[in-house]
Order: C-alpha cells, then structure tokens, then sequence
C-alpha cells in the first residue's frame, strides 16, 4: 500500500474532488469545540491537505504518514509557503508519535488501516485528557469504492455502530457522528453512485483522581 501511495504523490493535489473533500472536512472539523488547541496531529495525512487548512486552528500542526514521497511533497510546500507551525513525521502508527496532542484527524484514512482497535487505542494513547479523535471515513460499501486500486486490502467502509462499539472499548465517549459529504464514483457496473463519508468524533475522558 505504501508503494501505491509513492507513487501518487506528484499527482495527489490536482485532484479536484480530494481537495473539496480536504476543504469541508477542515470546516467541520473548525466547528468542534477543543478544550486545547495547542496541537492537531493529521494521521495518514498524504500531502497535508487537509492539514495545512488547519494551521490557523491550532498551533501546532503535525503531519504523520507512511508514505515517504507524500510527506517529501508536504515538505516542499512548507517551505514554499514559509510557514513555521507545520511539521511532518514518518510514522506506520500513532504510537510512534512523541508526545501527547490535544487532537487528531484522519480522512480516508481508517480504511486503510488493519487493526482498527490498534487505532483507536493508540490514538487514546496518544491524546491529552479531553484530547478530540475526529475520523472522517466511507460508510461500509461493497467494495467497489476500491475497484480502481487492485492492490487495495483494507475494509470496505464501516458501521458506525461498531466503530462506536470499538472507540467506546478503547476508552473514548462518542460525542458528535453525521454524515456529511459524498463521492461519487463508478460501481461494480459502471454506475456512478454516492459513496458517502461520516464524521465521528470522540473524547478521550479526564483522568479522575480518587
């Protein structure tokens, strides 16, 4: 997967419907409320485009991916544009992160991703107390979202329900899950047909002291 992703990296910006995606995503993500806005972490984060509208929001913006040619051109856009509060981190998990942060997005990204309790419970990890998880991903399709990429091997969308039941099991209370835009696409039969996305946001609790 991580050879898929290098080798779209020049292109990834000139898609039209990757940056409208990026762009209401940042807005929606504008309108939660952050107990802290001192650091949002864009987990799986390609060139930074949904990172880079989010540089005003918080103070520090860090851009985490597996794809090394992604980030090389997350890099070069920084420094086009000399902005000082971004930085890029070459990660397979978040774990790996090292420190705590007060949120953190993913777009399209989960799908991708294999162990799914993994994720929520080192993004737990990985989060201040009251720290925000906001995942913006496919509902469960079948599986002609990817029919374009046959190295694909993640899920095929998911049920919020069971998501809720994974975050919940990993510590974090579900505050906020809508849907909220729309691919379109070809199906299996060459239809064009609406893949559309959630936006499903929890909250890492605070530690109580007995």
């Amino acid at each position: 997967m991580g050879q898929y992703f290098d080798s779209m990296a020049n292109n990834w910006d000139t898609c039209p419907v990757k940056v409208e995606r990026a762009e209401i995503t940042a807005v929606k993500i504008k309108e939660i409320h952050f107990e802290s806005n001192r650091s949002i972490v864009d987990f799986g984060s390609g060139t930074g485009l949904l990172g880079f509208q989010l540089k005003d929001t918080f103070e520090h913006v860090h851009l985490a991916d597996a794809s090394e040619k992604m980030l090389q051109v997350a890099q070069a856009k920084i420094a086009e544009a000399n902005i000082d509060n971004i930085e890029t981190h070459q990660i397979e998990r978040l774990s790996e992160l090292p420190s705590k942060h007060s949120a953190i997005a993913t777009l399209m990204t989960l799908h991708h991703i294999p162990d799914v309790d993994e994720f929520f419970t080192d993004a737990y990890g990985a989060l201040e107390d009251e720290g925000i998880l906001i995942v913006a991903d496919l509902y469960e399709d079948d599986g002609s979202f990817h029919k374009h990429n046959p190295s694909f091997d993640g899920h095929n969308g998911f049920n919020v329900s069971a998501l809720s039941a994974i975050a919940e099991n990993a510590g974090f209370s579900v505050q906020h899950v809508e849907q909220y835009y729309e691919i379109w696409q070809e199906n299996f039969d060459g239809v064009e047909v609406a893949y559309p996305l959630f936006l499903f946001v929890v909250k890492k609790p605070k530690e109580t002291t007995a």
